[in-house]
This record gives C-alpha cells, structure tokens and sequence, in this order.
C-alpha cells in the first residue's frame, strides 16, 4: 500500500481537532475542537470551513438518520440541529470514574459505541447507547477511550485503548449490539505513540491514527493485524482519520494544537486519491 503525502489543508486556529466525519448526503465534513468547545463542517461546495456549534464540549459526535447530530458532551447526550442551531438533551450520562465522552461511533442499528476520558488511568470506559438513550458499560479499566470500527462483514468490532496502547478486536452481535469475548489486535509501543483514532477501509484494512508517535503518525493494518503501511505525518499530534469525498478516497486527518511542536501547520491535513475506498460510517438513531 501507498498512500499520498499528507498535506495541510485547513486552519482554524484550533486546540484539539479530533473525530472526522463524513455526510455523504450533503457532501459534508465535520469535526469537532473538543478544548475550544466548538463544531465545524466543510461543505464541498462552499470550500470554507464553518463553525456551526460553540458550547458545552463535545468530545463526540454521530450523524443521525433524520440528518441531525448526535452530540457526546460532558454530562449529556444531545440533539443538534446544524441548520437551526437547535439543541435538546436525550438523555443525561453519569459515570463516576469518567470525565467526559472522547470517540464514538454509530453502530449498524442505530446504536452508540461511545467511550470515555477516565479521572484516573483506568476508571474510563466504552459504552453502549440504546435507542432511547439509555448507557451500558461493555468494557472498562481504560484512561482514554479512543478510536473505533467495524470489519466489512460486521461479525467484528474495533476498540482502541489508548492507555494500554491496545486495539481489542472483539465479536459482534448485530441482532441486539453485544460484544463478545476481546482479543488484542495491536500491542503497540512506546517507540510507536498512542493509538489514537481508528477507521476501516472497504477491504477491512485497519488505518490507527498515533499520538505522539516518534517516527510513524499513520499505521496501516491489514485484517490479520500485520502491517502493511507506516506513514510520517507533520503533526506531532495528529489525534484521528476519516475518509471521505464522493469517491472516498480522500482522507482528512485532525491534530492538535502541541507547543512543543513546530510542524505543524493546520488542523487538518489531506491525503488524496488513497489506493483502497473508505465506506460510509452508519447513522445513529436515538432520541427520534
């Protein structure tokens, strides 16, 4: 596999850029500033990034089926009209060992995969969102919650632990959104950052984002878990991927503002005409 360089595409004077996100319907691009509190989108047509949301943090966020947002904020879940600017509350979240939501993930059904930022190194977790906004634990003893997906075929799902370095492969159930029993995909290193945000191409192809990696930002693994592609990027905090575009073989990539870091120059950079397509992320479908 060879991908394209990564270049700088938009700034907006961001702190920490994290969870692209494509809407195919409208041709749409939206990420989220989790320090700065604020939502962006960039619609093909209009070519300029957009801030739609300031307020409560978001630290993730789905597109529903009815073309609204699906808002991971500190103490809630809630609905976001773009075009209106409209926000209602599903419901509220409260876990004891959590601070906020970080990446999440819609699920075939309409459900939520969404984890958490822990108050200590191993009191976060990941979560499943029913329908009517109800939360259940699935898994736990994570600091930082991270980057998720599915295989092609559904039978499988990814979860990314930051803390320990580890993406966890686990079964899925799609009739009622169970998990079963983990197997660890990637240990990963020192030497290789902190696995960060995580997607999966149209041959199963794992693409793991790395925080503050010395050498490779992007890896590459194929079904199996070997690797099949490293990447430098300039960031040295690149935080999450997503492919997008009308063929989606386009890949955005967010960062995070670093002092420490004088590569980088936007916050968000563009690889084109990626060898392998993306698929469309699923919709959500709570709270409607």
């Amino acid at each position: 596999m060879n991908l394209g360089a990564a270049k700088p595409w938009i700034n907006i004077q961001g702190k920490l850029c994290e969870g692209p996100l494509w809407a195919a319907d409208t041709e749409t691009l939206y990420w989220t500033d989790i320090d700065a509190g604020r939502l962006y989108r960039y619609q093909l047509q209009q070519g300029k990034p957009e801030c739609i949301y300031e307020g409560e943090t978001v630290g993730g966020f789905t597109c529903q089926t009815d073309g609204s947002l699906l808002l991971f904020r500190v103490n809630d879940i809630a609905i976001f009209r773009p075009d209106t600017g409209e926000v209602c509350t599903v419901a509220p979240f409260r876990h004891d060992g959590s601070k906020r939501f970080n990446d999440v993930i819609a699920a075939p059904d309409g459900r939520v995969f969404a984890g958490t930022i822990g108050k200590t190194s191993d009191s976060g977790g990941l979560f499943r969102i029913d329908h009517d906004g109800s939360a259940t634990q699935v898994a736990g003893g994570t600091g930082i919650s991270n980057g998720m997906g599915f295989t092609p075929d559904l039978s499988h799902f990814y979860w990314t632990c930051s803390t320990r370095r580890r993406i966890y492969r686990y079964p899925y159930c799609q009739g009622d959104g169970t998990l079963g029993e983990p197997v660890i995909f990637h240990q990963g290193t020192e030497e290789q950052g902190f696995p960060d945000g995580l997607t999966v191409d149209s041959e199963g192809n794992v693409y793991s984002i790395r925080w503050t990696a010395r050498e490779y930002g992007l890896i590459v693994f194929n079904p199996d878990g070997r690797v099949i592609h490293q990447q430098k990027l300039p960031p040295r905090a690149s935080s999450s991927l997503a492919f997008f575009g009308p063929t989606l073989t386009d890949i955005a990539i967010t960062s995070a503002e670093e002092a420490s870091d004088p590569n980088r120059e936007a916050d968000l950079y563009l690889i084109q005409g990626a060898p392998v397509a993306g698929r469309l992320e699923f919709r959500s479908a709570v709270g409607l």
